[in-house]
């Protein structure tokens, strides 16, 4: 038995080990909701540089979105198990631990931006974006 053990004991550990990893993930994960979630925010295209997405798949209506990326247990104390219809979840507050928005970059993403040309063109640079993202942050990711 001895020897058993002594010649397999690699394959122990990492059992062992991946055992433990395990249960400390699905604590982390299913208990604490110790994660991030990213989604579509809510993006005007006359203010901000949106990016652009289809609902079909002939993409015959278009709609702008920002990409959110928020800490889970601050998500579903602002607004639950549901996003949908939830005004906080578009922004980052103060009390936010991680928060980001992500808006359109056309350097970047290229073809998936807004190109808003209209008179009222109040977009913003990306170097004012970085600054306004920069503000909002609590703590960056």
């Amino acid at each position: 038995m001895y020897t058993h053990f002594r010649n397999h004991i690699f394959f122990y550990i990492l059992a062992l080990s991946v055992f433990v990893v395990s249960i400390i993930s699905f604590h982390r994960f299913i208990f604490e909701h110790d994660y991030m979630v990213g989604y579509e925010g809510v993006c005007d295209p006359n203010t901000d540089k949106c990016f652009v997405g289809c609902e079909d798949d002939e993409c015959t209506k278009e709609y702008y979105y920002s990409e959110m990326v928020k800490y889970a247990p601050d998500l579903y104390k602002e607004c639950g198990s549901d996003i949908t219809d939830c005004e906080a979840a578009s922004v980052c507050l103060p009390s936010d631990y991680k928060c980001s928005v992500i808006y359109c970059d056309t350097e970047a993403d290229g073809d998936v931006c807004e190109m808003f040309t209209g008179e009222t063109n109040n977009q913003i640079d990306s170097t004012e974006e970085g600054n306004l993202l920069q503000s909002n942050n609590t703590n960056n990711i």
